[in-house]
């Protein structure tokens, strides 16, 4: 029923509207591209010294956004947006040579909030965590040059918020005064990773591995001069698929942000229940990141730190009972510059190391251990 009166809710509000328009739609194009020069290490070898790693490599990642945006005469505003990417495919750290659609979806707002409808981030888009410059350090594309078959990505919100299932999302207006404000927002997905024309029309179906997924964050501005505040809560949940082995979860986290003259201090703390959790596995689910920002004149700077553990079953190599894929500690520290030479046009450096702890395996490979580090320069143009 939840479900039915959200999307029901969403239809209403654009269809009173669309008397109301009388100016001309406007078309933005925009974007990035951002080479990267990676120089990377790691520890644990997935081909057992057979064949030996590299440790440097160039890759471009570019994203051209498509906007639309209109006003109709009672001021009410709507618009889309559909976003073309070559980046790493859901649940992967490695990127793709080829360019898909990442984001597509349409929305309306007025004083009563925000609809938006289609493949989106939805609530989580609310979340703070740690804060980050250029590539991002700890949350960013350091990932890249790391192989997800050996080292666990652990994301300062745990699950993936980068994730666009074809969703109904709704946000309410900033509700407060001039310094205290509060804003909620809600998403629900019929199924979770699924987005695009993809339509589920079986209950037999292998996938997606979640359905009826909902979230909720909350997400507070306040202004205490000379300090300002972002705090938010946020809770998700999902019940399993409709053949899969992974149990339904529920998960929260908080996160925080305080700025003041030019430095910004945050960190969140996210737990994530049996989140892509089997049978058995029962172990605690949580990450937490904490760091700091300043910025002055064209120099941005960033030290921030992550830590985590939680289960992998993707991992290439298993052991044996249910906790064999445990990473019973991942940690991560990260230092990031960056430079703006133009309007547009920046230079950023980035250092992560990383350690990642799990059980012993079985078999001829030994992967309990692994650590390394990657160190990213990139150049960018945001256009």
């Amino acid at each position: 029923m939840r479900k039915i009166l959200l999307a029901t809710t969403a239809l209403v509000a654009f269809a009173g509207a669309a008397q109301a328009a009388d100016s001309p739609v406007s078309v933005n194009v925009g974007g990035y591209v951002d080479f990267r020069a990676g120089h990377f290490s790691e520890a644990t070898n997935n081909n057992s010294g057979a064949v030996d790693r590299r440790d440097s490599d160039f890759e471009t990642e570019y994203r051209l956004n498509i906007a639309a945006e209109g006003k109709a005469s009672n001021g009410i505003e709507y618009g889309g947006l559909v976003s073309l990417w070559n980046g790493a495919v859901y649940n992967a750290s490695n990127g793709e040579n080829g360019v898909r659609m990442d984001q597509a979806y349409v929305w309306l707002s007025g004083n009563w909030g925000k609809v938006v409808l289609g493949d989106d981030h939805g609530a989580s888009d609310l979340n703070v965590y740690a804060p980050t410059v250029g590539e991002g350090q700890v949350d960013g594309t350091y990932t890249d040059f790391t192989d997800p078959t050996t080292l666990t990505v652990f994301q300062p919100g745990y699950l993936d918020e980068s994730e666009n299932s074809t969703k109904v999302t709704y946000y309410t207006p900033k509700v407060g005064n001039e310094n205290h404000k509060v804003q909620l927002g809600v998403s629900y997905a019929p199924n979770f990773y699924d987005q695009g024309q993809n339509v589920v029309k079986y209950e037999s179906s292998s996938s997606p591995v979640y359905r009826d997924a909902v979230e909720a964050t909350a997400q507070y501005n306040g202004n205490w001069s000379p300090v300002n505040t972002v705090v938010s809560a946020s809770l998700a949940s999902a019940s399993n698929g409709y053949t899969g082995s992974v149990r339904e979860f529920t998960a929260w986290g908080l996160g925080m942000q305080a700025m003041y003259a030019g430095f910004t201090f945050g960190g969140s703390y996210f737990d994530a229940g049996s989140f892509n959790t089997l049978a058995g596995q029962d172990n605690d689910q949580n990450v937490w990141s904490l760091g700091v920002k300043y910025e002055f004149d064209k120099v941005a700077l960033a030290l921030n730190g992550l830590s985590g553990k939680g289960y992998n079953n993707a991992f290439a190599v298993a052991g044996t009972g249910a906790d064999a894929n445990y990473v019973d500690e991942f940690n991560a520290l990260g230092l990031g510059a960056t430079y703006t030479w133009f309007p547009g046009l920046t230079t950023a450096a980035d250092l992560v190391f990383f350690g990642q702890d799990r059980a012993d395996q079985i078999g001829s490979v030994a992967a309990d251990k692994n650590y390394g580090h990657v160190v990213t320069i990139a150049q960018k143009i945001t256009f």
